[in-house]
């Protein structure tokens, strides 16, 4: 008898675990569309902000180009934003939250996968930016370190920071 209300019991709870289990995927799901639905506000936003006023690092670019991407057997990429003129490129990332990482992986490991699948550009100077809507100190402090510049939204224009912006 108490062997059985034990089955019970664990039946019971299985079922309500898978229950729990199914609204955590189904809640999983819906954070995940508000982040990207942010992330893409990011990236339309600041597009078109540089779109407008295509100046970074105070180099004026003639073409914006959203983004830049490169896919085949040997890998992947893509720079959310692409500033383009004679001898000079600015890749920009949009972030909607940056951690410090994702800045040393940009100067690190990202820009030898932009050489690598795009050497129509190794002769330009290439520069590098982050853009979002605000920054921690933090990936304010790793992106001076390694030459990035960043831009933020400030009121209903862009701000850029780029007083020691690196050639890469």
């Amino acid at each position: 008898m108490m062997y059985q209300k034990l089955e019970g019991l664990i039946a019971s709870l299985a079922k309500e675990n898978r229950e729990t289990a199914q609204i955590l995927k189904e809640l999983s799901r819906h954070m995940g569309g508000i982040d990207d639905n942010q992330g893409y506000h990011a990236e339309q936003y600041f597009q078109n902000a540089l779109s407008e006023k295509p100046i970074f690092g105070g180099v004026k670019y003639d073409v914006m180009v959203p983004n830049l991407a490169h896919k085949d057997k040997n890998g992947e990429i893509e720079f959310d934003i692409a500033l383009i003129n004679g001898d000079s490129i600015a890749l920009i990332e949009v972030k909607n939250r940056i951690h410090p990482k994702f800045v040393r992986e940009l100067a690190e490991k990202r820009i030898e996968k932009f050489r690598e699948f795009f050497p129509k550009y190794k002769k330009f100077k290439t520069y590098l930016g982050i853009a979002a809507f605000s920054f921690g100190k933090k990936v304010t402090e790793e992106a001076e370190k390694y030459g990035i510049g960043l831009i933020r939204q400030v009121g209903d224009s862009v701000e850029i920071r780029a007083e020691r912006l690196k050639i890469y």
